[in-house]
């Protein structure tokens, strides 16, 4: 197999990338091959010839024309993130958007033995799209199953975004400072289905992170380490609620006024 060799830049996001699928792994948020990862290369990296000969096409539901052209770091189909954590250039797909965004192909990756992008590949790519079509600068997009947060989102209190996110809030000062948008939330919809790539898509336009009722959540960042920031401070505040529950009492929460004062202090983001 021809092997097309990464400039060092290239390198040092996949080692980034692998510290972040280690971090999942050890924190119990991507069981079996649970989870991916993708990330859009910047327009230096686009420039350099990367096709592969042989490499056949694969179309898109509908062009996606904010990305023709990119390349783009994926995790491949059926891997784990306990393995993507130690070999990530073995563990990921180098993918190229056709120039009219409507196919891609594996420039880089195992493809003579069917070796492709992570199932869901489809529905990160309608994200990319809406993030690089509004000048947004998300480059990565990050999916797990944090625990703690799929936990919170089967208690029926707790099914719309406003209680979730006052929650959220109140349960720990950090996430009213570094998600003070809130999280978004869609409701249970099939995994990797295009209605719920349209609907996280749709979440996204005023957040960073959003939550998928009894499945997981999504991130975007414009790196692989503010991606998991967001996550894991979620998921912090999230435990922080359900150690209170499983003592046996209602945490009391921050109150309104604190929580006021905190967004005076720390502006929220503009998106």
């Amino acid at each position: 197999m021809r092997t097309l060799e990464f400039d060092d830049a290239t390198l040092d996001l996949l080692d980034r990338i692998a510290a972040v699928a280690g971090t999942l792994w050890e924190r119990g948020w991507a069981e079996r091959n649970a989870g991916n990862i993708s990330l859009r290369l910047l327009a230096s990296f686009s420039s350099r010839k990367s096709d592969r000969a042989g490499s056949p096409l694969h179309p898109l539901e509908k062009p996606l024309p904010n990305i023709g052209g990119c390349h783009f770091l994926v995790s491949g189909a059926g891997t784990r993130m306990r393995e993507l954590g130690k070999k990530a250039l073995k563990r990921v797909c180098l993918v190229r958007i056709s120039d009219h965004g409507s196919s891609y192909r594996v420039v880089r990756g195992r493809f003579e033995d069917g070796y492709q992008p992570t199932s869901e590949f489809p529905s990160h790519l309608l994200v990319h799209n809406y993030l690089k079509g509004t000048g947004r600068d998300e480059i990565i997009i990050l999916h797990t199953h944090p625990t703690e947060l799929i936990a919170l989102t089967h208690i029926p209190e707790y099914n719309s975004e406003e209680k979730l996110n006052q929650l959220l809030w109140s349960m720990h000062p950090e996430v009213k400072v570094v998600i003070p948008e809130g999280a978004g939330l869609v409701p249970y919809v099939l995994p990797g289905s295009t209605e719920l790539a349209r609907a996280t898509v749709a979440s996204l336009e005023e957040r960073r992170i959003v939550l998928w009722s009894k499945h997981g959540c999504l991130a975007v960042a414009p790196d692989p380490e503010t991606a998991l920031d967001l996550i894991d401070t979620l998921n912090k505040s999230a435990r922080i609620f359900l150690a209170c529950r499983a003592a046996g009492f209602e945490p009391e929460g921050l109150s309104r006024e604190q929580l006021a004062e905190l967004e005076r202090k720390f502006p929220r983001l503009e998106l």
